[in-house]
């Protein structure tokens, strides 16, 4: 009798453990948000309470996403949280950002030159203006001189003519961690953290995936976030920039809607749509992926397992694209400027046809290009 009462309870154990998981309503999401609700800058800074270093990851060039990090400077420092960490600066130049944050008057010529020197391809308004806001809190009459607020640039320097190649000698993620720890951990107990979402990513390790053979090579452990998220444990949290994702199919297959598309269709509910919310212990937490190269090499892929909070401000019809900053390629820097296009390999006469006049139209590129089929 005890012998058939262990079986049966091994057996039901067994069965209920083999059932497919319970779909998540629209209705259920769409009820946590309902109770949850917060704009994005209150989400950001109420992940201050319990957690010191957010990392937010973004897709690149999608204006919304840049002007949500300027907004939270200020909402920053009048919460005593004075530093922000972007990829988007070579760490050299760290003096000549804390000289321009402290300057009387704001340089955007020393603006432009620090972004320039990072990357002559990333000569974006919304981008540069990060210094720009920074330096306004540094001038506010509110504005108390034992604590300035910083902007620490992470990256390392890119030189895509160094023989070998750039990354040759170092690894971009593990050289931004080190920064994160010497210029932030080391030296203020709280700071947002922005850059691109793979350099973001914590607890998840993103797949390194042979699409040829459909197969996995091994999981990336070693991002920035990651090794962050090592050493600090929960004192790191991050957050998601919605944005499209790789397709399981290959780098350069159409990019799909994160998690099937539930939260774009959740979100036609809505008609605020700038808003940010919990991933891990609520319903978003259980959504999952059949199309997209995140979920490869995790049979059970759940959206917790990706992120720890997400922020979505508009339907990817209303995206809009990044600004150029005028005057950023100028007679001075334009040599070098074709350098670096002749290392990264861009044809000659495409080189020779940019001039100072029309290299703004020339380098930019509409991010939409990359998601109109999901618009």
């Amino acid at each position: 009798m005890k012998y058939s009462l262990y079986l049966f309870s091994f057996f039901l154990l067994l069965f209920t453990g083999c059932q497919p998981k319970q779909p998540v309503s629209d209705e259920e999401l769409a009820a946590y948000l309902r109770e949850h609700w917060m704009s994005p800058e209150d989400y950001v800074m109420s992940k201050f309470r319990d957690h010191d270093y957010i990392f937010i990851g973004e897709y690149h060039r999608i204006r919304h996403d840049v002007l949500l990090i300027q907004h939270l400077i200020p909402r920053m420092y009048a919460a005593g949280i004075t530093t922000l960490g972007i990829e988007f600066g070579d760490s050299r130049d760290q003096p000549l950002v804390d000289s321009l944050l402290a300057l009387p008057q704001y340089d955007e010529d020393l603006a432009r030159k620090i972004m320039f020197r990072n990357d002559p391809l990333w000569g974006y308004k919304e981008y540069i203006d990060l210094y720009r806001m920074a330096w306004e809190v540094n001038h506010c009459d509110t504005f108390d001189h034992s604590r300035p607020f910083r902007v620490v640039n992470l990256a390392a320097h890119y030189d895509p003519c160094k023989k070998g190649g750039a990354w040759k000698d170092i690894d971009p993620d593990v050289y931004m961690a080190g920064t994160v720890f010497r210029e932030i951990v080391a030296r203020t107990p709280k700071a947002l953290i922005y850059s691109g979402n793979h350099h973001a990513f914590t607890r998840y390790h993103q797949p390194v995936w042979d699409f040829k053979h459909d197969s996995l090579i091994h999981f990336s452990t070693k991002r920035m976030g990651n090794i962050v998220y090592d050493s600090l444990g929960d004192r790191v949290f991050n957050i998601y920039l919605h944005a499209a994702w790789t397709s399981a199919r290959g780098w350069n297959k159409k990019s799909v809607l994160p998690v099937n598309g539930a939260i774009d269709r959740v979100m036609q509910h809505f008609d605020d749509k700038r808003v940010g919310f919990d991933v891990v212990g609520t319903p978003f937490g259980r959504l999952t992926s059949t199309d997209s190269y995140y979920a490869l090499g995790y049979p059970d892929f759940t959206l917790d397992k990706y992120c720890d909070g997400y922020i979505y401000q508009c339907a990817f019809r209303d995206y809009q694209p990044i600004t150029m900053e005028k005057g950023f390629i100028t007679p001075e820097n334009i040599g070098i400027l074709k350098k670096h296009l002749r290392c990264i390999g861009l044809d000659e006469d495409y080189i020779n046809a940019i001039t100072v006049e029309n290299a703004n139209e020339e380098l930019f590129e509409d991010i939409r290009n990359h998601f109109r089929h999901l618009m």
